[in-house]
């Protein structure tokens, strides 16, 4: 992306949106090149009475972090050469791929009684997807793990919102490295 400011649609006067001010500094800052893809993955924005419009923000995010990731990438092939770069995304996929052969409903841990955990079916099969992924079988993309939505459940019921998450944030990282 340029360096040209962001320019985002703000939502009504009285609906609430991203912080105008936070968005504009972040991005500024991201198009000004050095921000990690990890950092551009796991910004959040205050929630703000006529700030800019969440998805038009989100959406200009994750261009942001496809730049980051492709940067990262070369400069990695650059640092560790093709083989040691293969070796390294190799040795990553595999982690992931191991959290990934478990058993259904033993994959993450499980919420705790006071917070929201994610449906442990949704969340398999979207485990499923991605262990097809890793074994070469179907095509998937950053942006359809990025667009993932899973229904909510209290504690137990479900599986650790943050523990999946960082997961699926690994996934990513992963699926970026090898585009």
């Amino acid at each position: 992306m340029s360096g040209a400011p962001m320019r985002f649609r703000k939502v009504g006067l009285l609906a609430r949106g991203y912080d105008i001010s936070q968005v504009d500094a972040f991005v500024a800052r991201a198009l000004g090149g050095g921000v990690p893809s990890q950092e551009i993955r796991a910004v959040g924005f205050d929630l703000k009475l006529g700030g800019y419009e969440v998805t038009a923000v989100d959406a200009a995010l994750d261009r942001l972090e496809d730049d980051a990731v492709a940067a990262e990438r070369e400069g990695d092939r650059r640092g560790l050469g093709e083989r040691g770069f293969v070796r390294d995304v190799t040795a990553q996929a595999q982690v992931l791929r191991a959290r990934l052969a478990r058993p259904h409903g033993d994959r993450f841990a499980r919420g705790s009684m006071l917070e929201r955990a994610y449906d442990v079916e949704q969340v398999d099969l979207l485990c499923d997807d991605i262990a097809e992924y890793f074994d070469g079988g179907t095509a998937l993309s950053p942006d359809d793990l990025r667009a993932a939505v899973f229904a909510t459940r209290r504690g137990s019921r479900g599986y650790s919102e943050r523990a999946v998450d960082r997961f699926i944030d690994r996934v990513v990282a992963v699926m970026g490295r090898v585009s």
